[in-house]
């Protein structure tokens, strides 16, 4: 199993992220309805058995978005890893992977 983290990198007011979360299809992956709390960042965690086609659909979601940095975290659960993401306009800026520590 994998554990899905999506966030902003910024504070984003409440229609912002409601837009992003729905711009990112994350609906379709929760079972709560999303209602923002203020202005503060962006965050949905999603639980699924492959990550791959939400970090896609995200990536390139995120060119809707200029301006704005949204960090991805894929923590396997399984092989305890991660890999930290942080995409900006449909391009993976920095790729992180880590067991223990951080590397790049």
């Amino acid at each position: 199993m994998k554990v899905l983290t999506i966030k902003s990198a910024d504070v984003l007011e409440g229609e912002m992220q409601t837009e992003v979360h729905h711009t990112f299809g994350m609906e379709h992956y929760t079972d709560y309805v999303f209602k923002p709390r203020g202005d503060q960042r962006y965050s949905a965690t999603i639980v699924i058995d492959d990550s791959a086609p939400v970090i896609r659909k995200v990536i390139s979601a995120s060119e809707g978005f200029p301006g704005l940095t949204f960090v991805i975290d894929d923590l396997d659960m399984e092989n305890n890893t991660i890999e930290r993401f942080h995409v900006q306009e449909g391009l993976v800026k920095e790729q992180l992977r880590s067991g223990w520590k951080w590397e790049q």
